[in-house]
Protein backbone atom coordinates (compact mmCIF):
# COMPACT_ATOMS: atom_id res chain seq x y z
CA UNK A 1 0.00 0.00 0.00
CA UNK A 2 1.38 3.77 -0.82
CA UNK A 3 2.39 5.92 2.30
CA UNK A 4 1.29 8.56 2.21
CA UNK A 5 3.22 11.32 3.84
CA UNK A 6 1.11 13.76 5.87
CA UNK A 7 1.43 17.59 4.88
CA UNK A 8 1.14 20.09 7.64
CA UNK A 9 0.31 23.42 7.55
CA UNK A 10 1.06 25.82 10.48
CA UNK A 11 -0.92 29.31 10.61
CA UNK A 12 1.08 31.44 12.74
CA UNK A 13 -1.54 33.21 14.70
CA UNK A 14 -1.64 36.62 12.79
CA UNK A 15 -5.16 38.69 13.45
CA UNK A 16 -4.69 41.73 10.71
CA UNK A 17 -1.94 42.53 8.13
CA UNK A 18 -2.13 45.91 6.60
CA UNK A 19 -0.24 46.37 3.44
CA UNK A 20 0.63 49.80 1.71
CA UNK A 21 -0.55 52.13 4.41
CA UNK A 22 1.13 54.65 6.67
CA UNK A 23 2.45 53.07 9.82
CA UNK A 24 1.94 56.21 11.73
CA UNK A 25 -1.45 56.90 10.45
CA UNK A 26 -2.90 53.21 10.65
CA UNK A 27 -1.19 52.25 14.60
CA UNK A 28 -3.93 54.43 16.24
CA UNK A 29 -6.49 52.62 14.64
CA UNK A 30 -5.14 48.99 15.18
CA UNK A 31 -4.51 50.11 19.00
CA UNK A 32 -8.52 51.03 18.97
CA UNK A 33 -9.74 48.14 17.27
CA UNK A 34 -7.88 45.69 20.30
CA UNK A 35 -8.61 47.87 22.62
CA UNK A 36 -4.73 48.67 23.85
CA UNK A 37 -4.14 52.09 25.71
CA UNK A 38 -0.41 51.23 26.76
CA UNK A 39 2.33 51.13 24.31
CA UNK A 40 5.91 50.32 24.81
CA UNK A 41 7.83 50.97 21.43
CA UNK A 42 11.28 48.73 20.79
CA UNK A 43 12.92 50.26 17.83
CA UNK A 44 16.18 50.25 15.84
CA UNK A 45 18.99 52.75 17.11
CA UNK A 46 19.56 53.94 13.74
CA UNK A 47 15.86 54.96 12.81
CA UNK A 48 15.36 56.80 15.98
CA UNK A 49 18.78 58.56 15.84
CA UNK A 50 19.56 59.47 11.85
CA UNK A 51 15.68 59.82 11.17
CA UNK A 52 12.78 61.82 12.26
CA UNK A 53 10.20 58.92 12.22
CA UNK A 54 9.96 57.69 15.48
CA UNK A 55 9.58 61.51 16.52
CA UNK A 56 6.73 61.63 14.69
CA UNK A 57 5.46 58.02 16.15
CA UNK A 58 6.02 59.59 19.88
CA UNK A 59 4.04 62.46 18.39
CA UNK A 60 1.10 60.60 17.27
CA UNK A 61 1.38 58.10 20.28
CA UNK A 62 0.88 61.00 22.49
CA UNK A 63 -0.35 59.81 25.81
CA UNK A 64 -0.69 56.20 25.05
CA UNK A 65 3.32 55.95 25.01
CA UNK A 66 4.72 54.44 28.21
CA UNK A 67 8.15 53.53 27.34
CA UNK A 68 10.27 52.88 24.42
CA UNK A 69 14.43 51.52 24.01
CA UNK A 70 16.29 51.67 21.15
CA UNK A 71 18.89 49.60 22.77
CA UNK A 72 18.64 46.81 20.50
CA UNK A 73 22.22 45.55 19.23
CA UNK A 74 23.41 43.49 16.42
CA UNK A 75 21.56 40.11 16.93
CA UNK A 76 19.97 41.55 20.11
CA UNK A 77 21.78 40.11 22.73
CA UNK A 78 20.01 38.32 25.72
CA UNK A 79 21.58 41.24 27.73
CA UNK A 80 19.47 43.80 26.23
CA UNK A 81 16.13 41.60 26.00
CA UNK A 82 16.34 41.06 29.89
CA UNK A 83 16.91 44.43 30.50
CA UNK A 84 14.13 45.84 27.97
CA UNK A 85 11.40 43.31 29.25
CA UNK A 86 12.24 44.34 33.23
CA UNK A 87 11.65 48.14 31.46
CA UNK A 88 8.76 46.90 29.72
CA UNK A 89 7.48 45.14 32.96
CA UNK A 90 7.47 48.09 34.82
CA UNK A 91 6.05 50.02 32.18
CA UNK A 92 3.03 47.94 32.80
CA UNK A 93 2.24 48.45 28.77
CA UNK A 94 -0.68 46.54 27.36
CA UNK A 95 1.29 45.51 23.86
CA UNK A 96 4.90 46.17 22.16
CA UNK A 97 5.52 48.17 19.02
CA UNK A 98 8.34 47.18 16.91
CA UNK A 99 9.90 49.28 14.44
CA UNK A 100 12.97 47.98 12.72
CA UNK A 101 14.02 44.75 11.46
CA UNK A 102 14.81 40.85 12.32
CA UNK A 103 16.99 42.17 15.55
CA UNK A 104 14.69 44.38 17.22
CA UNK A 105 11.14 41.96 16.30
CA UNK A 106 13.86 38.94 17.78
CA UNK A 107 14.28 41.02 20.72
CA UNK A 108 9.90 41.81 21.18
CA UNK A 109 9.23 38.12 20.97
CA UNK A 110 11.98 37.43 23.49
CA UNK A 111 10.57 39.95 25.99
CA UNK A 112 6.90 38.77 25.35
CA UNK A 113 8.36 35.28 26.86
CA UNK A 114 10.53 36.86 29.62
CA UNK A 115 6.50 38.63 30.51
CA UNK A 116 4.60 35.52 29.91
CA UNK A 117 6.95 33.21 31.91
CA UNK A 118 7.84 35.83 34.63
CA UNK A 119 11.46 35.14 34.35
CA UNK A 120 14.06 38.21 33.98
CA UNK A 121 17.49 36.13 34.09
CA UNK A 122 19.16 34.81 31.67
CA UNK A 123 19.45 30.92 33.34
CA UNK A 124 15.83 31.03 33.74
CA UNK A 125 15.01 32.49 29.97
CA UNK A 126 17.83 29.96 28.24
CA UNK A 127 15.51 26.55 29.82
CA UNK A 128 12.68 27.69 27.64
CA UNK A 129 14.72 26.81 24.41
CA UNK A 130 12.65 24.76 21.72
CA UNK A 131 12.50 21.29 21.12
CA UNK A 132 12.40 19.24 17.94
CA UNK A 133 9.91 16.70 17.27
CA UNK A 134 9.71 13.52 16.94
CA UNK A 135 10.56 13.60 12.96
CA UNK A 136 13.15 16.46 13.73
CA UNK A 137 11.42 18.79 11.32
CA UNK A 138 9.64 20.83 13.69
CA UNK A 139 10.46 23.08 16.26
CA UNK A 140 8.11 23.02 19.59
CA UNK A 141 7.70 25.64 22.40
CA UNK A 142 8.78 24.18 25.72
CA UNK A 143 6.75 27.53 27.27
CA UNK A 144 2.96 26.82 27.84
CA UNK A 145 2.10 29.87 29.62
CA UNK A 146 -0.17 31.59 27.72
CA UNK A 147 0.91 34.87 25.98
CA UNK A 148 0.80 37.42 28.85
CA UNK A 149 1.12 40.42 25.91
CA UNK A 150 1.49 40.89 22.28
CA UNK A 151 3.40 42.10 19.53
CA UNK A 152 2.47 44.88 16.62
CA UNK A 153 5.53 44.60 14.02
CA UNK A 154 6.59 47.94 11.86
CA UNK A 155 8.56 46.64 9.40
CA UNK A 156 11.54 48.19 8.09
CA UNK A 157 13.59 45.04 6.16
CA UNK A 158 12.81 42.59 4.28
CA UNK A 159 13.80 39.41 5.82
CA UNK A 160 10.36 38.16 7.25
CA UNK A 161 10.84 37.70 10.95
CA UNK A 162 7.63 38.99 10.86
CA UNK A 163 6.00 36.01 9.91
CA UNK A 164 7.35 33.84 12.75
CA UNK A 165 7.10 33.02 16.36
CA UNK A 166 10.53 32.18 16.69
CA UNK A 167 13.22 34.62 18.15
CA UNK A 168 17.45 33.88 18.11
CA UNK A 169 18.66 36.35 20.30
CA UNK A 170 22.77 35.94 21.12
CA UNK A 171 23.80 34.50 24.13
CA UNK A 172 26.51 37.25 25.62
CA UNK A 173 28.45 34.51 27.15
CA UNK A 174 28.59 31.59 24.85
CA UNK A 175 28.27 33.27 21.71
CA UNK A 176 25.43 30.94 20.50
CA UNK A 177 22.29 31.86 19.20
CA UNK A 178 19.56 30.87 21.74
CA UNK A 179 16.34 29.06 20.40
CA UNK A 180 12.95 30.23 21.69
CA UNK A 181 9.56 29.25 19.58
CA UNK A 182 6.90 31.99 21.56
CA UNK A 183 3.62 31.16 22.60
CA UNK A 184 1.73 33.79 20.16
CA UNK A 185 4.78 35.35 19.30
CA UNK A 186 4.54 35.99 15.73
CA UNK A 187 3.26 39.59 15.75
CA UNK A 188 -0.67 39.83 16.23
CA UNK A 189 -0.96 42.88 13.44
CA UNK A 190 1.89 43.66 11.08
CA UNK A 191 2.17 47.15 9.05
CA UNK A 192 3.68 47.16 5.53
CA UNK A 193 4.69 50.76 4.89
CA UNK A 194 6.30 51.56 1.99
CA UNK A 195 7.42 54.66 2.43
CA UNK A 196 9.34 53.98 5.55
CA UNK A 197 11.46 51.95 3.58
CA UNK A 198 13.04 55.10 2.33
CA UNK A 199 14.54 55.47 5.80
CA UNK A 200 16.15 52.35 4.95
CA UNK A 201 19.79 52.02 3.47
CA UNK A 202 19.36 50.41 0.28
CA UNK A 203 22.32 47.55 1.06
CA UNK A 204 20.55 47.22 4.10
CA UNK A 205 17.30 46.58 2.11
CA UNK A 206 19.25 44.54 -0.37
CA UNK A 207 20.68 41.91 2.24
CA UNK A 208 17.60 41.36 3.93
CA UNK A 209 15.70 40.70 0.46
CA UNK A 210 18.30 38.10 0.14
CA UNK A 211 17.51 37.19 3.61
CA UNK A 212 13.80 36.82 3.01
CA UNK A 213 14.93 34.84 -0.71
CA UNK A 214 16.39 32.34 1.03
CA UNK A 215 13.72 31.50 3.12
CA UNK A 216 11.28 31.39 -0.41
CA UNK A 217 13.71 28.91 -1.92
CA UNK A 218 14.45 26.84 1.28
CA UNK A 219 10.78 26.33 1.62
CA UNK A 220 10.61 25.82 -2.64
CA UNK A 221 13.47 23.28 -2.21
CA UNK A 222 12.06 21.41 1.14
CA UNK A 223 13.40 17.80 1.96
CA UNK A 224 9.72 17.63 3.09
CA UNK A 225 7.16 20.37 0.92
CA UNK A 226 3.72 21.52 1.40
CA UNK A 227 1.94 22.09 -2.00
CA UNK A 228 0.66 25.43 -0.67
CA UNK A 229 3.55 26.83 0.86
CA UNK A 230 5.69 26.14 -2.45
CA UNK A 231 3.04 27.93 -4.55
CA UNK A 232 3.38 31.35 -1.92
CA UNK A 233 7.52 30.77 -2.46
CA UNK A 234 7.59 30.61 -5.99
CA UNK A 235 5.64 33.60 -6.34
CA UNK A 236 7.66 35.21 -3.66
CA UNK A 237 10.68 34.36 -5.51
CA UNK A 238 9.47 35.55 -9.09
CA UNK A 239 8.75 38.89 -6.94
CA UNK A 240 12.01 39.43 -5.19
CA UNK A 241 14.25 38.84 -8.25
CA UNK A 242 11.95 41.27 -9.98
CA UNK A 243 11.62 43.91 -7.58
CA UNK A 244 14.77 44.24 -5.55
CA UNK A 245 17.01 45.80 -8.09
CA UNK A 246 14.26 48.71 -8.10
CA UNK A 247 15.39 49.44 -4.87
CA UNK A 248 18.26 51.33 -5.85
CA UNK A 249 16.93 54.51 -6.14
CA UNK A 250 14.66 55.53 -2.71
CA UNK A 251 13.89 58.64 -3.24
CA UNK A 252 12.25 57.83 -6.87
CA UNK A 253 8.60 57.88 -7.01
CA UNK A 254 8.95 54.23 -8.37
CA UNK A 255 10.91 52.77 -6.04
CA UNK A 256 7.47 52.98 -4.18
CA UNK A 257 6.42 50.01 -6.59
CA UNK A 258 9.33 48.10 -5.94
CA UNK A 259 9.58 48.87 -1.79
CA UNK A 260 5.39 47.71 -1.82
CA UNK A 261 6.17 44.34 -4.07
CA UNK A 262 9.44 43.19 -1.99
CA UNK A 263 6.80 43.65 1.03
CA UNK A 264 4.43 41.75 -0.81
CA UNK A 265 7.02 39.19 -1.37
CA UNK A 266 7.98 38.72 2.43
CA UNK A 267 4.12 38.07 2.95
CA UNK A 268 4.01 35.17 0.49
CA UNK A 269 7.49 33.75 2.07
CA UNK A 270 6.23 34.20 5.65
CA UNK A 271 2.60 32.29 4.98
CA UNK A 272 4.47 29.45 4.12
CA UNK A 273 8.06 29.25 5.82
CA UNK A 274 7.09 27.73 9.26
CA UNK A 275 5.07 24.73 7.41
CA UNK A 276 8.17 23.32 6.23
CA UNK A 277 11.33 22.26 7.60
CA UNK A 278 14.41 24.20 6.04
CA UNK A 279 17.85 23.38 4.92
CA UNK A 280 21.72 23.74 5.38
CA UNK A 281 21.56 27.77 4.30
CA UNK A 282 18.88 29.00 6.75
CA UNK A 283 20.56 27.87 9.85
CA UNK A 284 24.25 28.29 8.93
CA UNK A 285 24.07 31.61 9.00
CA UNK A 286 22.85 31.44 12.57
CA UNK A 287 26.81 29.78 13.18
CA UNK A 288 28.20 32.38 10.90
CA UNK A 289 26.57 35.56 12.10
CA UNK A 290 27.61 35.37 15.60
CA UNK A 291 31.21 33.56 15.49
CA UNK A 292 32.07 35.57 12.84
CA UNK A 293 30.78 39.22 13.01
CA UNK A 294 28.93 38.75 10.38
CA UNK A 295 25.21 40.10 9.95
CA UNK A 296 22.63 37.40 9.07
CA UNK A 297 21.78 38.85 5.97
CA UNK A 298 24.98 39.11 4.68
CA UNK A 299 25.92 35.41 5.13
CA UNK A 300 22.64 34.62 3.57
CA UNK A 301 23.56 35.83 0.46
CA UNK A 302 26.67 33.29 0.68
CA UNK A 303 25.20 30.60 1.45
CA UNK A 304 22.31 30.79 -0.45
CA UNK A 305 24.50 30.67 -3.19
CA UNK A 306 26.76 27.54 -2.21
CA UNK A 307 23.10 25.40 -1.12
CA UNK A 308 22.02 26.24 -5.12
CA UNK A 309 25.18 24.58 -6.17
CA UNK A 310 25.02 21.67 -3.57
CA UNK A 311 21.50 20.91 -4.38
CA UNK A 312 21.99 21.36 -8.02
CA UNK A 313 20.66 17.83 -9.75
CA UNK A 314 19.13 16.87 -6.46
CA UNK A 315 16.26 19.36 -6.93
CA UNK A 316 15.55 19.62 -10.96
CA UNK A 317 11.67 19.28 -10.62
CA UNK A 318 12.02 22.83 -8.16
CA UNK A 319 14.45 24.38 -9.29
CA UNK A 320 13.04 24.38 -12.77
CA UNK A 321 9.29 25.62 -12.21
CA UNK A 322 11.83 28.22 -10.40
CA UNK A 323 13.70 28.91 -13.14
CA UNK A 324 10.27 29.25 -15.35
CA UNK A 325 8.74 31.39 -12.86
CA UNK A 326 11.40 33.77 -13.10
CA UNK A 327 11.68 33.58 -16.79
CA UNK A 328 14.85 31.98 -17.35
CA UNK A 329 14.01 28.14 -17.73
CA UNK A 330 17.56 27.59 -19.70
CA UNK A 331 20.27 28.70 -16.67
CA UNK A 332 21.23 27.06 -14.09
CA UNK A 333 19.56 28.42 -11.06
CA UNK A 334 22.76 29.49 -8.64
CA UNK A 335 23.68 31.07 -11.55
CA UNK A 336 20.80 33.09 -11.73
CA UNK A 337 21.49 33.80 -8.06
CA UNK A 338 24.76 34.68 -8.70
CA UNK A 339 24.24 37.40 -11.69
CA UNK A 340 21.40 38.51 -8.93
CA UNK A 341 23.97 39.14 -6.14
CA UNK A 342 26.46 40.60 -8.49
CA UNK A 343 23.85 43.31 -9.73
CA UNK A 344 23.33 43.91 -6.00
CA UNK A 345 26.49 44.36 -5.23
CA UNK A 346 26.35 41.83 -2.30
CA UNK A 347 28.74 38.96 -1.47
CA UNK A 348 29.30 35.76 -2.89
CA UNK A 349 32.00 34.10 -0.66
CA UNK A 350 33.26 33.47 2.20
CA UNK A 351 36.15 35.45 1.05
CA UNK A 352 33.80 38.99 0.50
CA UNK A 353 32.54 38.52 4.30
CA UNK A 354 36.56 38.33 5.15
CA UNK A 355 36.59 35.15 7.21
CA UNK A 356 39.61 33.22 7.17
CA UNK A 357 39.99 29.81 6.60
CA UNK A 358 40.67 29.19 10.31
CA UNK A 359 38.04 31.02 11.31
CA UNK A 360 35.51 29.12 9.45
CA UNK A 361 37.50 25.64 10.70
CA UNK A 362 36.65 27.03 14.32
CA UNK A 363 32.63 26.81 12.89
CA UNK A 364 32.74 23.68 11.84
CA UNK A 365 32.35 22.08 15.63
CA UNK A 366 29.43 24.61 16.64
CA UNK A 367 27.71 23.75 13.28
CA UNK A 368 27.30 20.02 13.79
CA UNK A 369 26.32 20.55 17.26
CA UNK A 370 23.85 22.91 15.97
CA UNK A 371 20.20 20.81 16.32
CA UNK A 372 19.40 22.15 12.64
CA UNK A 373 22.47 22.34 10.74
CA UNK A 374 23.07 19.10 9.49
CA UNK A 375 18.87 17.87 9.39
CA UNK A 376 16.33 17.82 6.38
CA UNK A 377 18.82 18.44 3.28
CA UNK A 378 17.29 17.13 0.64
CA UNK A 379 21.40 16.53 -0.58
CA UNK A 380 22.38 14.86 3.02
CA UNK A 381 24.81 16.93 5.11
CA UNK A 382 25.27 14.48 7.90
CA UNK A 383 29.13 14.89 8.80
CA UNK A 384 32.32 17.11 8.85
CA UNK A 385 33.27 15.88 5.52
CA UNK A 386 29.71 16.87 3.87
CA UNK A 387 29.54 19.98 6.13
CA UNK A 388 33.15 20.99 4.51
CA UNK A 389 32.15 20.04 0.83
CA UNK A 390 29.41 22.65 0.79
CA UNK A 391 31.48 25.06 2.90
CA UNK A 392 34.12 24.56 -0.09
CA UNK A 393 31.34 25.82 -2.57
CA UNK A 394 30.89 29.06 -0.86
CA UNK A 395 35.21 29.99 -0.96
CA UNK A 396 34.48 30.43 -4.53
CA UNK A 397 31.75 32.37 -6.26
Amino acid sequence: MHQIEPKRYRFTGHDRVFHDVSAIETLPEVLKLFGYRRVFVVCSRSIRTKTTWVDRLEERLGDLLVGLTDEVGEHSPLSNVLKAAQQLRDSRADVIVSVGGGSVMDMCKAMQLCISENVYDRESLLRLQFVLSDDGTEMLTTSHAPAAIRHIAIPTTLATSEWTPVSTPIDDETKLKARFVVPDGSPQVILYDPELLRQTPVRLLWSTGVRGLDHAINTACSSSPHPFASLLAEQAIALYLRHLPGLDNTNAPEALISFTQCQLATWYTGMGQMSVPHGFSHWMVHIIGPYGGIAHSDAACVLMLAQAKWLEGWVEPQHARLRAAIGQPDRPFHAILHDLLVRLGMPTSLDDLGLSRSQVDAMIGPALEHPMVTRNNVRPIRNEADLRAVLELAWRA
